[in-house]
């Protein structure tokens, strides 16, 4: 008897677990706006451990995540006269194309109509939207924070046998324009 309860409770757990919401359908605005407002002070509030990366970046785990997301990062990219800036999110990796396509095309509908509810700002797509094939390895679908130089960058790519969701947020003010030097 004691052996079919601990087997009764074992099977709930496990079945509790796998029953647990999905968090490919999780709004991104929130943590969005979150991010949107650390831009104009290079990230600094939520910059935490720092990490080791690319030589001429300097890595930081952000203390704002996506949810579900697989990992979060403010990277600062080593210039001649300054650092940029951007916040990155690795979202989603599948191994199908079509579960790929699904989740890009509801996240790029939700990033489309978003808007800043501190600032009543809205984004703009950039571009209309283009569907991820197998035949690209990369895709990207810009949005601008209006009356702002803050973009947003939706990423689908390729990489080892695996399509990948990325969100980056930057200000382009910020993106080193070549030195005359």
């Amino acid at each position: 008897m004691k052996n079919l309860t601990l087997s009764i409770l074992f099977l709930s757990l496990s079945f509790s677990l796998f029953a647990q919401k999905d968090n490919s359908s999780v709004s991104v605005k929130n943590f969005i706006q979150e991010v949107i407002k650390s831009v104009s002070e290079d990230y600094v509030s939520i910059r935490g451990e720092q990490i080791s990366g690319e030589p001429g970046t300097i890595q930081f785990i952000s203390t704002i995540s996506a949810p579900g997301s697989l990992e979060n990062k403010v990277i600062g990219y080593e210039g001649r006269k300054k650092t940029d800036w951007v916040w990155e999110s690795r979202l989603r990796a599948y191994e199908k194309i079509e579960d790929l396509q699904s989740q890009y095309k509801k996240l790029y509908n939700e990033l489309r109509g978003g808007s800043i509810k501190s600032s009543a700002k809205t984004y703009e797509a950039l571009s209309t939207y283009e569907q991820p094939t197998e035949e690209q390895r990369i895709w990207t679908n810009q949005f601008r924070v209006v009356n702002t130089k803050i973009m947003i960058d939706l990423v689908a790519e390729q990489i080892n046998y695996e399509w990948v969701i990325w969100l980056r947020i930057y200000n382009l003010d910020y993106m080193s324009a070549p030195s005359a030097d």
